[in-house]
């Protein structure tokens, strides 16, 4: 199903929308736990192309 909305229109809609879910702790621990899966992702990538040249 393609959105009709464009993306401008729903970064700002998420923007303004996420002070409605202050409440919610669990925001910083969701992040927190991007930043790790980030993080081991760049470090797993790294280490295949370092391995890749040698």
């Amino acid at each position: 199903m393609k959105t009709n909305n464009s993306l401008r229109v729903r970064a700002s809609r998420f923007f303004s929308d996420r002070y409605a879910y202050r409440d919610r702790p669990d925001y910083l621990v969701e992040l927190v736990a991007f930043g790790i899966i980030l993080v081991a992702v760049t470090l797993s990538l790294g280490n295949v192309v370092t391995t890749a040249f040698r």
